[in-house]
């Protein structure tokens, strides 16, 4: 009876042990770190499922915005087989305000990201909380030899006073997004023209007024206001470098960016935003932008207003692809009117003057650099993972995945043959930024000016004299010029 007992007592033993001995390799691959959202973990051993960092790990966490984590997952892996012993831990932001307030606090507090991205805006604001790339790096990664690699925009940058703070994935830059139809149907050319006189002339043909709430049956472009569009204030930027805009005085402390213009000619910089608004004033002949347009998805901004065939041309970044595309498919699935996916073209964005005649072509730059938290434990291994998600083959796995303009001279041209993407490649090579002292500041300040102008409220002049003061104000905060209790009209 007693030998029959044990007998019923190891077999239920070994049922109860099998399922661990027999999983022996989950071990190796422990479950997702909980109660974190957002977050998940790669590790090369276990390719298909989260790992979390084990004793005597380095573990290190990247934080990043707007991409998703599979864009990722195959060079994380990559650089965890070269690198046993380091484990690398994601955490995903969508919202822009709410990921730069995180990473501010955590850094804070000794804490937070050991990588992470960056907007390429906020650097004057925050390089004080970065580490540069050491000169004892493996790699080894000079000044000079970040400018050979790198494109312009991220060399002005990224690299304060001979010292290299941060490497980008991609040159993100502005292009026409335009229906082709439009073009093929409407137009003799085939596509936007190269100079702003010529887009003028093609809005002016291709819009269609009518008495409907939205006042066009078709418009010509979407420009002109700052309310609903989404990349407005950097097309007024991208509209200043072309007319040469000074923005500071030489010491950095002084916004000029109204000021200067030969005897009787506007400011260049007036010039410019004269250029961006008229393009959403009546009085103009090209005008074809106001504020109902938007008002069926008022959330998409121009998006919307494209997807259902109101509008030939609207100006964005590369991602902007993907939300035309997304925004098709809804109003196909709730069986409302949208245009075709293989008519939507895209073209370099225009210019003042013809390439033969241009000493310099520009267009804006807007992109996300990786960047080391100087409170890492770890510096040598948080720069050796910004360095190989920065090489030439970990760019073309980021590139196939999210079609982003590679920051790479030696990658430039493969990508422009690409039909859709590649206007943004060629346009990487003389991409610009300018220093921005307080992104979300300028942003509010130059969208008031923005509707200052279009609602009649101010001229262009006096619109922007009053954008310099206020910017002026902001830079003497930043500075320690003036009290941080100081009113800048914002």
């Amino acid at each position: 009876m007693k030998t029959k007992f044990f007998k019923t007592l190891l077999i239920l033993a070994i049922a109860f042990l099998a399922p661990a001995v027999l999983s022996g390799c989950k071990a190796k691959c422990p479950k997702p770190t909980e109660n974190i959202p957002g977050t998940s973990t790669f590790r090369a051993d276990c390719p298909y499922e989260e790992a979390a960092a084990g004793s005597g790990q380095k573990e290190l966490n990247f934080y990043f915005v707007h991409d998703n984590t599979d864009d990722f997952k195959e060079q994380i892996q990559a650089f965890q087989s070269k690198n046993q012993g380091v484990v690398i831990r994601t955490k995903k932001f969508d919202n822009l305000q709410e990921y730069e307030d995180a990473i501010i606090n955590e850094i804070a507090q000794g804490e937070g990201p050991d990588v992470f991205m960056v907007h390429n805006t906020w650097l004057p604001k925050h390089y004080k909380k970065l580490l540069p790339l050491p000169a004892n790096q493996p790699i080894i990664m000079s000044a000079d030899l970040f400018r050979q690699t790198f494109f312009q925009a991220a060399t002005d940058d990224l690299i304060i006073d001979e010292k290299v703070y941060g490497m980008p994935m991609s040159i993100d830059n502005l292009a026409v997004f335009y229906n082709k139809a439009y073009f093929r149907d409407l137009l003799t050319a085939d596509r936007p023209s190269d100079l702003w006189e010529g887009i003028k002339e093609q809005v002016a043909t291709l819009t269609k007024r009518n008495n409907s709430p939205e006042r066009f049956a078709l418009a010509g472009m979407a420009m002109g206001r700052a309310d609903n569009i989404s990349s407005a204030i950097d097309i007024l930027y991208a509209l200043m470098l072309e007319y040469g805009v000074g923005f500071y005085d030489e010491k950095e402390e002084k916004a000029i960016f109204a000021d200067g213009g030969a005897v009787g000619q506007e400011a260049p910089g007036v010039s410019a935003l004269t250029l961006f608004t008229s393009f959403a004033l009546s009085t103009y002949k090209h005008s074809s932008w106001n504020d109902t347009i938007t008002g069926y998805a008022p959330e998409e901004k121009e998006i919307n207003p494209f997807v259902r065939g109101k509008v030939a041309m609207v100006i964005g970044y590369p991602y902007l692809y993907s939300a035309i595309q997304q925004g098709i498919e809804n109003q196909q699935r709730s069986g409302s009117q949208h245009i075709d996916l293989k008519d939507v073209g895209v073209a370099p964005f225009p210019q003042l003057v013809s390439g033969t005649e241009a000493t310099k072509r520009d267009t804006y730059a807007s992109y996300f650099p990786l960047v080391v938290a100087r409170t890492t434990k770890y510096p040598q291994e948080a720069w050796s993972f910004v360095q190989f998600m920065t090489s030439a083959d970990a760019l073309q796995t980021y590139y196939k995945k999210t079609h982003r303009p590679t920051s790479r001279r030696d990658m430039i041209d493969e990508q422009q043959t690409d039909p859709i993407f590649g206007a943004f490649a060629y346009q990487a090579s003389f991409a610009k930024s300018f220093k921005v002292f307080d992104a979300t500041a300028y942003n509010k300040i130059f969208s008031d000016a923005i509707q200052q102008v279009v609602m009649n409220m101010a001229t262009p002049e006096e619109a922007l004299k009053q954008a310099q003061d206020k910017i002026t104000c902001v830079i003497r905060k930043q500075k320690g010029l003036a009290g941080s209790e100081t009113d800048c009209g914002i």
